[in-house]
């Protein structure tokens, strides 16, 4: 709502005329005069803005009128930054230190010009104001201001925190599109499975049950969720897919190599895509997309929503599922949650108002939560005045839902609403990164708090939770600590963002021709095509997003001229847009108070102009690897709050006075250099000692220059820094083996490292001692524990006690022998504590010398037994024959150990629970294994075979590797008791002879990857009794000259790949080739990386 938004800015504007340096500020002519005058104008119109706000909807002459006065107060907001720069610019200029530039430009004859002209400045808007005033032809009634129109109320911030998303009345809907997913009663390989319903009916929410269901998790081998929204691209489509897989940024731009990894990445596996929120009805469109993916395996499935009937028709020829509205009794019930403290109704007067306000919203989840949570804080007199006000004057209709989210953006408190109108700037559907959200906010003036002592950052956050809790957002991801760093914004919430916020903001996409002068707001997709020239003419812009995509090469230079126009700007996000030089001139955006430069990899150095952005809070400069230092004069960026360092690889050492920015809040890298202490221009550790308000990670680099540690590492005073979550402490770097350099430091100097008891995160590399610091056992919050190239450290602390660990790394400890555990036995106890109780990821690697978990036998092994650890991988720990046991695994990798050490891991058993008067035997003892599904064997160089004791228990396996196993001539004798394996892939075995009775035994096997096998001549008679197959891969088997005359009887093979095997792929050339009437039947056929058939069928 633009009069809100306006109402307050003007409440800003008055503040900040207020504060003690515009009070003070005498020393230019004329300007504190003018400035008195100009606070009386506003205060006179600020009186008669409420008034205005509830005639804006109703009469045209008043929102002509405030969309008038909303383009001066953002000018006038501008003149009052940029005065109030200058008076911050002064402050950090001293004495005689200060530098001649600088005494020259304030030089009293520069005072008067600059006073002068700010005077001027002034009057000129007070008289636009004066203009807009006098032209005002109706009444509008002068009002007090209220203080909640100000500040959002404290109370109502703290009053809720932010659960997860309750979900009502959906459970037969989850339990129907699973059935459908599972269903075998098609005919194609690859089934789309629409879901169709009007706005806010909860489709995307529905998907995301499926999705995360852990039947559907386990069922499908590859899942992926990509948002499709207004934008149906294909290219970009595929990019998403191939990154919601892999999980990193596709760097591709060409569409035949992003087809050739989506093949890679999908064909003959059975997987789940859901494509949410489309509305492209173009059948080409479609296609063009789908014949994409037609080469996943049978049982493959895509989920699509969308609101449109025609798009389901397109999509798919089997009937849609349609998506109803909730129960009465369900829609009762998800309100009371939203609108009642823990779902309770306490009176009868608040039940017959609420269901007679719910009986409005058709059983539309989004609607039903929004008002909910509107009312969650008021009184019955306000419901019922709700409900006869301001309810019976909303529209509501089937399939229109945004009068009533326009409702509840009304009852944001004014900062809130200001706060959500911004993300307009955002495109639909698209993925926002929370921390990036506030800091926005903040440069654009949105965050306040009336305690100075209060960190912004944590008032953003609360705002951030404030709307999250109000529907306004949707929590898409959470960190590794459970925090929410991802959101996204419902697309009818995005469309009421479009119809509030008017004409102040505007976000540019492929189709737009013109961006107009008064825009404040701009989001451009750089790699769609030419900048826009009418860009070069905006120069009131507040926000400026070069959006670009990795490896994209377009016009720069275009881009560069454009930033340098942007006087105005508050927040610039250039990152990754091919800049190479960083120009002098930015040091003219004044206003600037967000900067992202990062991955801009060709970047060297930063003018030490940058220093002269006074306003500037954040500087991210990520991935900068050839930036060489930082600007001498960092401390004078006074408000500086985040400072990103990470992946700059370049640089050597930090400048001085860092310390002196006590407002900073992250810094993620630091780093000691050689020559600390000796040159003028190196900092050393004890510039963190103030930083105490430092949060999130800081990863301390170099400590091995660090010359007098028992000192030095005192002076870093990490201990007071309770805010951090992740700390990185690094000798050298991981990758390096020689470790001497570190032996100067003794036990007794890492000592003076302790963190906070806070700590989440701990990673240490490279300390080149014997043992670890006591503190270590005191970081019980600790989530995640990695010790790398440690090479001396003999004894670890206890660690099997740590109550919240869930990773766990220990890499490169060449002396380490035993990882001791804190467990003590007493069968006086009742109940000893349970060994690693949250532990589900450990990683042992390279530790040749380690034997075992603990140095002595315990009389009691059943303590011994990790309680959730599912992902366990050791490699290059050969003498390592004991572990306790692992019941829950899931996934287990062995990698260059023995096979002792490997028979030792897989024959373990789980000692059952027990009466007290039983006593422990053999029938009490049961596999531990019967979780495991995927198990990868590899460089095992003393395997000749897979013993059938390994195999007997590992009855749940699905995927089973081995890899560069020099030795193994067979695979076993006992494979039927693999009766769920699904995936077998055998590389690099020399050897091998596959010439096994048992193929047959594999009965639910579906893709056969066959890699680097020398001596395999012809492939066993036995795998035509595989009748599951699907994907079979043959790679680098030199001597394989022919495939077998049954191949062709193999009516489940969909996916059929032969590479550098000359002998075979001369045969099997499309219509030409010896073998090909064996194959012809398989519908996709890749020979040497090239298909030759692609013809999957799928549902049209």
């Amino acid at each position: 709502m633009a009069e809100s938004i306006l109402f307050t800015i003007v409440a800003e504007i008055i503040v900040k005329l207020g504060s003690r340096p515009f009070q003070a500020n005498t020393m230019w002519i004329g300007v504190k005069d003018e400035l008195e005058k100009f606070k009386t104008t506003v205060s006179t119109i600020q009186a008669v803005l409420l008034d205005a706000e509830e005639q804006y909807s109703k009469s045209n002459q008043v929102r002509v009128w405030v969309d008038s006065l909303k383009e001066v107060f953002y000018d006038a907001e501008d003149l009052l930054d940029e005065l109030s720069t200058e008076v911050l610019q002064q402050q950090t200029v001293t004495g005689n230190k200060m530098a001649k530039e600088v005494r020259r430009f304030f030089s009293s004859s520069n005072q008067v010009a600059f006073g002068l002209k700010m005077t001027h400045k002034i009057k000129a808007v007070r008289d636009r104001l004066d203009v807009i005033v006098a032209n005002r032809k109706f009444h509008l009634e002068e009002r007090r201001v209220e203080a909640n129109h100000v500040i959002m109320s404290r109370e109502r911030e703290q009053t809720h925190s932010s659960p997860p998303e309750v979900i009502v009345g959906r459970e037969e809907d989850k339990q129907a599109i699973i059935e459908l997913l599972m269903a075998s009663n098609y005919e194609e390989n690859v089934v789309v499975i629409p879901i169709v319903g009007i706005g806010g009916l909860g489709k995307t929410t529905l998907a995301q049950l499926v999705y995360n269901d852990e039947r559907v998790k386990t069922h499908f081998k590859s899942s992926s969720w990509v948002c499709v929204s207004d934008d149906f691209d294909v290219k970009i489509i595929v990019q998403k897919i191939l990154e919601s897989v892999t999980g990193d940024r596709c760097f591709s731009f060409e569409m035949d190599t992003l087809k050739n990894r989506l093949h890679e990445t999908i064909n003959g596996k059975r997987f789940l895509l859901v494509l949410d929120d489309i509305w492209c009805d173009n059948f080409e469109t479609w296609c063009r997309l789908r014949d994409l993916l037609v080469g996943g395996a049978r049982g493959s499935r895509i989920i699509i929503t969308t609101r449109i009937k025609k798009v389901a028709e397109i999509v798919s020829t089997n009937q849609p599922y349609e998506l109803e509205g909730l129960s009465d009794m369900d829609s009762w019930s998800l309100f009371k949650l939203m609108a009642f403290k823990q779902g309770k109704v306490p009176s009868p007067s608040f039940d017959a108002i609420g269901r007679e306000i719910v009986g409005k919203y058709v059983g539309v989840p989004l609607a039903i939560r929004a008002i909910g949570r509107l009312l969650y804080f008021k009184n019955a007199s306000e419901w019922l005045s709700f409900k006869n006000k301001e309810l019976s004057n909303v529209d509501l209709k089937e399939n229109d839902i945004l009068s009533t989210l326009k409702l509840s953006y009304d009852h944001l408190p004014p900062r809130l609403r200001h706060c959500f109108a911004y993300c307009r700037i955002f495109p639909k559907g698209s993925k926002i990164n929370v921390k990036k959200l506030v800091y926005l906010w903040m440069a654009q003036g949105y965050i306040k708090s009336s305690d100075p002592s209060q960190c912004l950052e944590d008032v953003g956050f609360e705002y951030f939770n404030d709307l999250l809790w109000r529907s306004f957002f949707q929590e898409v991801e959470k960190d590794h600590f459970g925090n929410i760093n991802i959101c996204r914004i419902h697309d009818l919430m995005h469309d009421l963002c479009w119809s509030v916020v008017g004409s102040g903001s505007n976000l540019s996409s492929s189709n737009v021709k013109y961006v107009s002068k008064g825009t404040r707001h701009v989001s451009i997709d750089y790699c769609k095509g030419a900048m826009l020239p009418s860009l070069l003419d905006v120069r009131k812009m507040r926000t400026f997003f070069l959006s670009n995509e990795p490896g994209y090469n377009g016009n720069k230079n275009q881009g560069l001229e454009i930033i340098s126009n942007l006087r105005r700007v508050r927040a610039l996000d250039a990152h990754n847009s091919g800049i190479v030089m960083v120009p002098r001139s930015l040091e003219k955006l004044k206003h600037i108070r967000f900067l992202d430069l990062s991955y801009n990899t060709r970047i060297e150095t930063l003018p030490d102009s940058i220093t002269k952005l006074q306003n500037l809070q954040v500087l991210k400069l990520a991935g900068l690897r050839r930036l060489k230092q930082l600007p001498k004069d960092i401390k004078k960026l006074v408000d500086l709050m985040h400072l990103d360092l990470w992946k700059c690889d370049g640089l050597t050492h930090m400048p001085p006075g860092l310390g002196q920015l006590t407002s900073l809040s992250y810094l993620s890298r630091f780093l000691v250099a050689k020559d600390d202490g000796v040159s003028k221009h190196v900092s050393g550790l004890g510039e963190l000692c103030d930083l105490n308000n430092l949060r999130g990670l800081l990863e301390i680099m170099n400590l091995q220059n660090v010359k007098n540690p028992a000192s030095e590492f005192r002076t870093a005073n990490l201990k007071e820094k309770q805010h951090l979550q992740t700390l990185k402490l690094t000798w050298k770097s991981g990758d390096e083996d020689d470790n001497t350099a570190s032996g100067s430091n003794d036990d007794v100097s890492l000592e003076e490292l302790q963190p906070h008891e806070n700590l989440q995160w701990l990673d240490v590399r490279g300390w080149g001692r014997l043992r670890f610091p006591s503190w270590v056992a005191s970081l019980t919050s600790l989530v995640e524990l990695r010790i790398d190239n440690c090479i001396n450290c003999q004894n670890l602390p206890p660690l099997d006690q740590f109550p919240s660990l869930k990773h766990l790394t220990l890499d490169k400890l060449n002396d380490l022998k035993y990882i001791e555990s804190g467990i003590t036995y007493d069968r006086a106890e009742s109940g000893p504590a349970l060994f690693f109780p949250s532990l589900e990821k450990l990683w042992l690697r390279n530790c040749p010398n380690l034997k075992g978990w603990c140095r002595t036998d315990t009389s009691a092994p059943e303590l011994f037994q990790f309680h959730c650890l599912a992902y366990f991988e050791i490699k290059s720990c050969p003498n390592l024959t004991s572990m306790p046991l692992i019941p829950t695994v899931e996934r287990m990798v062995f990698q260059n150990t023995s096979i002792k050490s490997m028979k030792d891991m897989l024959k373990l058993k789980l000692l059952l629970p027990q009466s007290a008067s039983s006593s422990c035997s053999s029938s009490s003892l049961s596999p531990s294994l019967v979780q495991l599904k995927e198990l990868s064997i590899q460089k095992i160089e003393d395997l000749d075979f897979l013993p059938d004791e390994l195999l007997q228990n590992l009855t749940s396996l699905q995927q089973l590797d081995i890899i560069d196993c020099p030795r193994i001539t067979t695979l076993s004798h006992d494979m039927q008791h693999l009766t769920s394996l699904e995936v077998l892939i055998i590389r690099a075995c020399k050897e091998l002879d596959l010439s096994s009775e048992q193929w047959q035994c594999l009965r639910s096997l579906r893709k056969l990857r066959i890699v680097n096998l020398a001596k395999l001549v012809s492939l066993h008679q036995g795998l035509q009794h595989v009748t599951t197959l699907q994907q079979l891969e043959i790679c680098s088997c030199p001597i394989l000259g022919t495939l077998p005359e049954w191949i062709s009887g193999l009516t489940t093979l969909r996916h059929l790949e032969i590479n550098e095997c000359p002998l075979l792929s001369q045969k099997c050339s499309n219509n030409k080739g010896e073998d090909w009437s064996k194959i012809a039947h398989i519908p996709n056929i890749k020979i040497d990386g090239r298909w030759i058939q692609l013809k999957g069928y799928y549902e049209l």
